[in-house]
């Protein structure tokens, strides 16, 4: 859904490429740096899941249940191998099977609330919260309209176990706290 919203986004967002912006219920929001340690974080959790599935860092996300005023950037997506060699604009969300959000000094609550709601609308699987503020993993699973059924948390360097059809345990060991 194309709405006016989307459109004054998709502009400031062509002006700025090399900002990470993101619109949650018609909200912008900017990152202006992304530090090694965040990239570093991301890099480790995707190089586990990559051999086996579509990994995708920063795709622009979208979701009709949305309603045209959210489009995220998750810092991982994971999709079915079948869509590999895609060049897609924008992915489906409801074909993402696990989201992954390293958690941010600048804005926590995004992750940690905002994104969990639009998730588990969207009604993907799994969606994992990497915490380094707090040392933290937090799995969420079994969406149900705004919300996850369940959740696991996890400290760093215990294992992440995710279920199917993922069906691995990701190795948390070389996570690390800002």
């Amino acid at each position: 859904m194309q709405t006016e919203q989307m459109r004054r986004f998709e502009k400031f967002d062509a002006a700025f490429p090399d900002y990470h912006a993101e619109m949650i219920d018609g909200e912008v929001y900017v990152s202006t740096v992304v530090t090694s340690s965040h990239g570093n974080m991301v890099l480790t959790i995707a190089s586990q899941l990559v051999s086996k599935w579509f990994v995708m860092t920063e795709v622009d996300t979208v979701y009709e249940g949305w309603h045209g005023t959210t489009l995220l950037r998750p810092d991982i997506s994971v999709a079915d191998s079948s869509y590999r060699g895609t060049h897609m604009a924008k992915f489906p969300a409801d074909e993402i099977i696990l989201v992954a959000e390293v958690v941010s000094e600048s804005n926590p609550e995004n992750d940690t609330v905002k994104k969990v709601r639009k998730y588990a609308l969207a009604g993907i699987p799994y969606y994992l919260i990497v915490n380094p503020i707090v040392g933290k993993c937090l799995l969420y699973s079994l969406p149900s309209g705004e919300h996850y059924r369940a959740s696991l948390e996890t400290d760093f360097g215990e294992p992440v176990p995710l279920g199917e059809p993922l069906g691995t345990d990701l190795d948390t060991s070389a996570l690390y706290t800002y």
